[in-house]
């Protein structure tokens, strides 16, 4: 499978010493991922040389930027070096715009660790840092070379790491179409522990989600319009992440919730189309809606201070922020939605 230059690979990391030349490669990776990372690497990997960042969304800072240019300074890293991001989706985001960056671009290798980074964040070539409250507002396109997937690295995850991963599976089942969205229906309805659904059914879900993510990524690579459509849930979803501490699929889940509320108030989606979604999101153990979504954190609900946040989106121009609403399963739309009817959205 490829999209543009990249090419994603099934299998373990050992199968794939040739990418990966220990005289080249600088591995980067979190201090929590560092031991397993290092066991999984090729024979003859005893050398390689390691840069540890701080885990989760707290390692795409400016800081933790700099520090990881310093380190490659040390390595003597020059445009010839391989960057190998091994972890989640804020380590590939962070490696990403290293990569693009340093020596005015280098080779990157993702290996992602999570259902959410191997089914979303390490595929398209979008790196993001984040500059305070505003999340992905300094970023970049790099593509990386190739995306190495391990299903064996999800026997680690818990139940709610997986269900992040999840939503945004559901989220491109949404945008795909019917078929897609009754493949996570019968995984809902089968009620059975994320964990015990298996290798075979993991690798299945994500390669789809994966065609469906590409085929936007190959129409529309610098995200100008088309793309704009995998925002789906989105827009909320990061207020509601920034304001809970939720996981990020989790605020996302709910950020569907709430564009399919306001989709079913402009009359573009219907009502048993809103609770089909709904059902399956809250079966799998996730929020439906923006209220779910804060009781579940443990926090009080203030739609302004929500409603600030979303003005500090990067979709916004003005008055308007570029809203992906559901017309139906397999019928998402890009329209310009005013602030004000957004907050029309929110609970009161």
């Amino acid at each position: 499978m490829r999209a543009s230059t990249s090419t994603i690979h099934f299998g373990t990391l050992s199968e794939f010493s040739e990418l990966m030349p220990p005289d080249k490669s600088v591995f980067v990776t979190s201090a929590s991922l560092r031991k397993k990372a290092s066991v999984r690497l090729p024979k003859g990997s005893e050398d390689a040389r390691w840069i540890e960042v701080p885990d989760g969304e707290s390692c795409k800072t400016f800081p933790v930027l700099e520090s990881v240019y310093h380190a490659l300074l040390s390595f003597d890293a020059d445009p010839d070096t391989v960057l190998v991001a091994i972890g989640g989706g804020s380590v590939s985001d962070l490696a990403g715009f290293v990569a693009h960056t340093w020596k005015r671009g280098i080779e990157l290798i993702i290996v992602p660790t999570t259902l959410l980074s191997m089914i979303d964040a390490s595929v398209g070539g979008k790196n993001a840092i984040d500059l305070g409250n505003a999340k992905n507002v300094v970023g970049s396109f790099h593509l990386p070379t190739h995306i190495i997937c391990d299903v064996d690295w999800l026997s680690s995850l818990s139940e709610k790491d997986l269900a992040a991963g999840m939503a945004e599976a559901i989220k491109h089942a949404v945008l795909d179409g019917e078929e897609h969205f009754r493949f996570f229906e019968r995984i809902a309805d089968a009620q059975v522990p994320l964990s015990a659904l298996g290798g075979k059914t993991f690798e299945a879900l994500i390669r789809r989600s994966q065609e469906v993510k590409l085929r936007y990524v190959e129409a529309d690579l610098y995200d100008s319009r088309v793309r704009h459509a995998l925002n789906y849930g989105h827009t909320f979803g990061h207020a509601i992440e920034l304001l809970t501490g939720l996981p990020h699929g989790y605020a996302v889940a709910a950020g569907m919730g709430a564009a399919n509320a306001l989709a079913m108030s402009r009359k573009a989606l219907d009502h048993a189309t809103v609770a089909r979604i709904a059902r399956v999101l809250r079966h799998l153990g996730l929020p439906s809606d923006i209220p779910e979504a804060f009781a579940m954190a443990g926090r009080t609900l203030e739609p302004e201070t929500l409603l600030g946040l979303i003005r500090s989106d990067k979709k916004r121009r003005r008055n308007e922020v570029d809203f992906v609403v559901p017309h139906g399963i397999g019928d998402v739309r890009v329209e310009a939605v005013c602030l004000d009817e957004l907050a029309k959205v929110l609970p009161r």
